[in-house]
């Protein structure tokens, strides 16, 4: 589904038998290159789309998740807050009436 695939297999260098400074730096160029990549945002293609046990607020998402409130989904934003609820109750003192 996505415009890009990602094969492991050509990302990491391949092991050897003994440690070798040299091998050990190119495997964490490698690691950081990888995570470039998987957190990279790229584009996204395709006809169908299922998603499945989505929250039902934004609470602790990243900016740009989908959630949803009833049969409608949302997009949590940075400076938006979505609200699920909210309730108050308050009292001030106590009132006497006397009728004579």
């Amino acid at each position: 589904m996505t415009s890009r695939a990602i094969n492991f297999l050509q990302v990491l260098p391949a092991p050897t038998p003994q440690y070798s400074p040299a091998n050990f730096e190119a495997l964490l160029r490698a690691i950081n290159t990888l995570q470039q990549n998987l957190q990279n945002p790229g584009e996204m293609r395709g006809t169908q789309l299922t998603l499945t046990d989505l929250p039902t607020s934004d609470q602790g998402l990243e900016v740009g998740a989908l959630y949803r409130r009833g049969s409608q989904v949302f997009v949590a934003l940075a400076n938006e807050a979505a609200l699920a609820g909210n309730n108050a109750t308050g009292s001030v003192g106590s009132v006497a009436v006397v009728i004579s």
